[in-house]
């Protein structure tokens, strides 16, 4: 966001034929060489095809294993500093830490899963231990109550240290996400958790852009949630015409930059519904009931979620 954003050959026969012999040879000559020229691109085809395959099952079969053996490590390294995250967690964010006791261990679960399938990419500043952990979880809150909630198509997200410049624009960008991974910007992303009641949050924005991303714009076997999607358009039934009031000059307690787009209409209005709860509930209830279904959590409840994940009805 702006300011965040074959060839076979033989001599014959030796020995003459009659000429009836002959004649009956050389009358099934062309179909047995249609035979044989299917038969052999037939083969051809085969193997071109192995060899494009085999490949690529392969590197599939090494990811999906090598993907296993990162979240056994993970989940491994969770029992041992399960309370060190705990802590850490409780600190830096208030979602977290509002969560009863068999929740947090769902989180902490999920988080574990999600940090170990994400490269963290610092640029131009020395890593951070709590990276992981809270870039991880700004993503993981978001998602709670989703069946798919990996972000699978990104693999890398990189952090600077302050804001950056990126491509044209003027304008120093706290964060953005495109194709090539999530990026954010390290003090504003702890800035945006530090005060948790003021709907600025870098984190949970870029993080709801890259859950749109991976559900309209990544491929459909980059993690893509079907159910997700079919709420979407139901909660655009109520948000976009709020957001074309926005556009029209109307006035609401979203900020005014959620009418820069609907893409950032949809980023505003979940940091919204993370850090101005109650409010948003009382003053655009519809839009803030159309979440709640959409993300299949109300944050106002001690345990988030209105139905366990895979349950909707």
């Amino acid at each position: 966001m702006p300011g965040d954003t074959l060839a076979l050959h033989g001599n014959g026969d030796s020995v003459r034929l009659t000429d009836s012999i002959l004649h009956v040879r050389l009358a099934s000559l062309p179909a047995q060489a249609n035979r044989d020229d299917t038969g052999t691109f037939f083969t051809v085809f085969m193997v071109v095809i192995a060899i494009i395959v085999i490949p690529f099952l392969y590197n599939w079969l090494r990811e999906k294993y090598l993907q296993k053996q990162a979240y056994k490590t993970a989940e491994a390294s969770l029992q041992v500093h399960y309370k060190e995250y705990d802590n850490v967690l409780a600190v830096y964010n208030a979602y977290y830490k509002s969560l009863p006791a068999a929740m947090r261990a769902r989180f902490l679960e999920r988080l574990t899963r999600f940090t170990a399938s994400k490269t963290i990419h610092c640029v131009d500043l020395p890593p951070d231990d709590r990276m992981a952990l809270l870039i991880g979880a700004a993503s993981v809150q978001i998602s709670f109550g989703l069946d798919k909630y990996l972000l699978d198509f990104f693999d890398t997200i990189y952090v600077m240290q302050h804001n950056y410049q990126y491509g044209a624009f003027e304008k120093p960008f706290e964060g953005h996400v495109n194709s090539n991974g999530i990026y954010l910007s390290w003090d504003n992303f702890l800035k945006g958790f530090e005060d948790y009641s003021d709907a600025d949050n870098v984190g949970i924005h870029e993080m709801a852009h890259a859950l749109a991303y991976v559900n309209f714009m990544a491929g459909s076997n980059d993690g893509q949630d079907d159910d997700f999607i079919k709420r979407f358009y139901n909660f655009s039934t109520v948000a976009r015409p709020i957001f074309e009031s926005m556009q029209s000059g109307a006035v609401n307690m979203l900020n005014n930059y959620a009418a820069t787009n609907y893409n950032e209409f949809w980023a505003v209005s979940v940091e919204t519904f993370f850090e101005k709860t109650a409010q948003m509930k009382i003053e655009m209830p519809d839009l803030y009931t159309s979440l709640c279904s959409l993300l299949n959590q109300d944050p106002l409840l001690p345990e988030k979620l209105l139905n366990m994940p895979g349950s909707f009805g």
